[in-house]
């Protein structure tokens, strides 16, 4: 086709309202080679009116301000333009564009309305710019002024963060030379907290602006931010990488790169094989970064940086390094001098020792980063470098007669098979080091005993790796429990003991240990865990021990039981540490039974008890009733505000234990109010659509689900979140899911798109409803009666309803299914073609040629449930008034007499479908296609 056939293609679509179709014609005209520039910015024109339709107001004006170049006065190109910026809340730039066309076009009367919206919002725009303007002066002289009152120069940072936060604030901060004059105050000020209060401003400023990014990179320079960055001063270093992230995401335009990726994953997820993106930055972006990347590597070992200033170096790090989610770094970083050496010091660093100064966040911190790196790795040679690095560390430290340095080297093992376990696993199987570990276990220092006691429990997490280290620890981990004096190693080397205790699993007839032994373990770490003395560690320490031990069934009803011990388990996991989240949700994923349980037939148990293999065995106290018991305990005691607290964490295994057990919590609909009433839905959302395991965003997906089809979506999901929603729901629509999640999705869509158009319309946004469609022809009758109820409230969107005016069976299904033996599946389809025949003639025509349509429909005409019977006169109604042709072939059967038989009915309940019989025979009578009979 021509550019010209194309254009008047696409026309013909937007008229008839296919707007994603006309979207893709004029689309495809535009990569025409030779194409007149008129015809071009026509063109443009026509997508932007197609988006504006579409809702996708930022192409919109990307389409017109494409026109306008070409053609700078078009009235219309301006008007959709000016209508975008409108929706988008630009409403500066759409009061330009509706200034400028009245100028250019005095008559268009469509523009006036708009004028009329926007003028006195300007106005009043105008009035607080000026408010704005007085007040950003006014801060800046008090602030910068060094004898003035220290609360009153406080008070003006605190007031120039806020304006700088505004749009309008922050311009008028830089016009102000804001940027140099801070510049000046960060160079001269010593007051941390006034030091602060300029970073959180200049934080604001940069935060997604680029221009402001670059005049803060030439200003100030990396160099100074890092020294403020390293200074003691926790709120100081925590602003300051605030500050470089924004600077970083801004220079970089991280975003642009960022929908790139999005918009290629939704294609990858949808079997589109589309080309990553490639991320390429520019010179001067790559010299900011180089600049950024070196001055945190130095922050790591640098002795004068202070212990805040190194945490916050890594949490930069932990947001930026890998190649998901942040700027390339992983490889720079292995291969640096001083990138893991680093993070292994600080993961080894000994307070005692007076080494590098560290807060007890920080070997977490390196934990984390570490495992972090060593999972973003891309093949063996990045592989080979990293652990060749950790070898070099680890053997320097062992090789030394310096005791600190072994030590050191325990400790950093510990961190490690915290985090990246395989590499603390192969530092482990160097020769002697168990040996070390247990010498500094029985040293008459307490804290030598206190880190090789960590790092024997850490080794202890798998039962296979660990057995022959095991056997000679365990000794010695009942001597420092029964016989310490320090309550930290104690508990310690409980959780070491505990760790043995639950290798049996949740198997009721494997016990490794004594009858009753777990027991008398957990009883030890409820006593830590409510010793009113205690500090958080200990707690901490406690908590993971019982995580471990509530395998045992005996020892869950314990813990449930033990309202002290419940009460100090909430308490601990509303304010946990890193260190604590993930043994808080394990302990609440065995507390409430969310684990996999492998489901065995009673063929394949009896065949395995013929070849005397083991078989497991549910434990009695592991059965429903006690189950739903414990939770019911835990919900009253607070455990759903507790899982509030645990999923802000980094770790994807913690994350999917919470959705595990908010999925478990849902099943009880009892429940789910609560869930909603604490906030449960952003923290599922997030569970959902960003960081977690692919089980575990599933399950997340499947708990709003459940939300979603029993409470009211106005009330559970407020505000955009009913749009946030749809994505996980439709990543249920999937073949390998399981029927109850495809289920629960489809009753769930179906509820959301009762709600609004504009819901619908993300649905078919996000590639749902060829998803809903497939469904329907599922074997499963509930499945399929699902997707039928779904697709009866998604067709009242205009794009739906305009695919059943196309070349396919979509109208001949509805029409089949209104004669299936379920009552509740015949709803749903006369429903849809209720609604169908109401506004396209071709899709009464296509019911037409559906073979024995008037059986079909007779049967819906005479359904003993009136709901049924009157969509069905519904629908026979809407075909009577399109056409006198169509009518004449609906009337010329026994259709007729039904209709006739129904109008006459005198039962309350049926009078809505004998309305539409009265209604449809006076059409017919007006057609003359049937008289009255004088003879009445």
């Amino acid at each position: 086709m021509s550019v010209t056939e194309l254009k008047e293609d696409g026309n013909a679509k937007f008229k008839a309202g296919n707007y994603e179709e006309a979207l893709s014609v004029y689309t495809d005209a535009l990569h025409f080679g030779d194409i007149k520039d008129t015809d071009k910015a026509v063109i443009y024109k026509n997508r932007s009116m197609c988006n504006l339709k579409l809702e996708k107001y930022k192409e919109a004006i990307d389409d017109a301000s494409e026109s306008l170049e070409i053609c700078p006065n078009d009235p219309k190109a301006l008007y959709r333009r000016c209508l975008a910026y409108e929706k988008l809340g630009h409403l500066e730039e759409a009061y330009k564009d509706a200034a400028f066309m009245l100028k250019i076009d005095p008559k268009n009367d469509a523009i006036k309305p708009v004028l009329k919206r926007l003028t006195p919002v300007m106005k009043e725009r105008a009035k607080m710019q000026a408010s704005t303007e007085n007040k950003v002066t006014q801060m800046f002289d008090v602030l910068f002024d060094v004898n003035a009152d220290n609360e009153k120069r406080l008070q003006a940072g605190n007031n120039l963060v806020v304006l700088a936060r505004e749009s309008g604030g922050g311009e008028i901060i830089v016009r102000h030379d804001g940027i140099k004059r801070l510049k000046e105050f960060l160079m001269n000020e010593k007051n941390p907290d006034f030091l602060q209060a300029g970073i959180r401003a200049l934080s604001c400023l940069t935060n997604e602006n680029r221009p402001r990014s670059e005049m803060v990179y030439h200003e100030i320079g990396v160099v100074r931010l890092g020294q403020l960055m390293a200074m003691p001063v926790d709120g100081l270093s925590t602003s300051v990488a605030l500050l470089l992230h924004h600077m970083m995401l801004s220079i970089t335009e991280y975003s642009v790169f960022k929908g790139k990726m999005d918009a290629y994953d939704d294609k990858r997820r949808q079997g589109d094989p589309c080309i990553r993106p490639k991320w390429e930055i520019d010179e001067y972006q790559q010299k900011f970064l180089d600049e950024v990347f070196h001055g945190l590597i130095k922050m790591l070992q640098h002795i004068k940086v202070s212990a805040c200033g190194r945490d916050a170096s890594m949490e930069l790090m932990l947001k930026t390094v890998t190649r998901k989610t942040g700027v390339w770094w992983t490889r720079r970083f292995i291969e640096s001098n001083g990138g893991v050496e680093g993070l292994l010091l600080i993961a080894g660093s000994v307070k005692q020792h007076e080494s590098l100064p560290v807060t007890d966040q920080s070997r977490m911190h390196a934990s984390l980063l570490l495992t972090k790196i060593w999972e973003d790795l891309i093949g063996d040679k990045e592989n080979d470098i990293f652990k060749e690095k950790v070898n070099g560390f680890f053997q320097e430290l062992f090789s030394t007669e310096d005791l600190d340095s072994k030590v050191e080297a325990v400790r950093a093992i510990s961190m490690l098979l915290q985090g990246p376990f395989e590499i603390g696993n192969m530092i482990l199987g160097f020769e002697g080091v168990n040996g070390i570990m247990l010498a500094l276990a029985q040293s008459d220092r307490a804290i030598h005993q206190q880190i090789a006691v960590e790092a024997i429990v850490h080794s202890a997490s798998k039962k296979d790796r660990c057995t022959g280290l095991l056997t000679e620890a365990v000794p010695v981990l009942k001597h420092l429990y029964h016989n310490g004096n320090n309550d930290n190693i104690k508990v310690r080397a409980l959780v070491g003991l505990c760790k043995l205790g639950s290798f049996q699993g949740s198997d009721a007839t494997t016990r490794p240990m004594a009858e009753g032994s777990t027991i008398t373990l957990a009883k030890a770490c409820r006593k830590f865990l409510t010793n009113p003395a205690g500090d958080i560690q200990m707690k901490q320490w406690a908590t993971e021990g019982l995580a471990y031990l509530t395998l045992d069934a005996d020892v869950k009803e314990e813990v449930v039981n033990d309202p002290k011990a419940l009460a100090a388990i909430i308490q601990a996991a509303k304010n946990p540490s890193q260190s604590l989240v993930y043994a808080a949700a394990t302990l609440f994923v065995n507390l409430t039974n969310s684990f996999d349980k492998q489901e065995m037939s009673p063929e394949m148990v009896e065949l395995a008890k013929y070849a005397k293999q083991h078989v497991p065995e549910e434990h009695a106290k592991d059965k429903e009733e006690f189950v739903t018991e414990r939770i019911r305990k835990l919900v009253e005691a607070g455990m759903i505000g507790c899982l509030l607290s645990l999923f802000n964490t980094e770790s994807n295994n913690t994350r999917e234990q919470v959705s595990r057990v908010f999925i478990t919590v849902a099943n009880n609909e009892a429940y789910r109010g609560q869930i909603v009433q604490a906030g449960g839905v952003k923290v599922l959302l997030s569970l959902a659509l960003e960081k977690n395991t692919d089980l575990g965003k599933q399950v997340a997906a499947q708990t709003l689900a459940k939300l979603a089809i029993t409470q009211d979506p106005n009330i559970t999901f407020t505000g955009q979140r009913m749009y946030e929603v749809v994505r996980p729901l439709i990543s249920l629509l999937d073949v390998e899911r399981t029927g109850l999640q495809n289920f629960e999705a489809l009753m769930a869509l179906t509820n959301l798109s009762s709600i609004s158009d504009s819901v619908r319309q993300r649905i078919v946004s996000e590639k749902g409803v060829p998803k809903i469609e497939y469904y329907m022809f599922e074997d499963h009758d509930l499945i399929q009666r699902a997707s039928i109820e779904c697709m009866c409230n998604m067709v009242m969107n205009e794009n739906v309803a305009k695919s059943y005016d196309k070349e396919n069976d979509k109208v001949k299904f509805m029409v089949l299914k209104c004669a299936d033996e379920d009552d509740k599946c015949v709803r749903a389809a006369s429903g849809a073609l209720a609604i169908l025949t109401a506004d396209s003639e071709i899709v009464c025509k296509k019911i037409l040629q559906v073979n024995k349509w008037d059986e079909l429909l007779m049967a819906v005409i005479v359904n003993e449930s009136p709901e049924i019977q009157h969509r069905g006169c519904y629908i026979i109604r809407n075909m009577v008034q399109t056409s006198k042709e169509i009518a004449e072939t609906v009337l010329e059967g026994q259709v007729l007499d039904v209709l006739m038989a129904v109008s006459v009915l005198e039962a309350p309940d049926r009078q809505p479908a004998r309305k539409c019989c009265k209604e449809t025979l006076q059409l017919a009578e007006e057609y003359k296609i049937i008289q009255e009979n004088p003879n009445k």
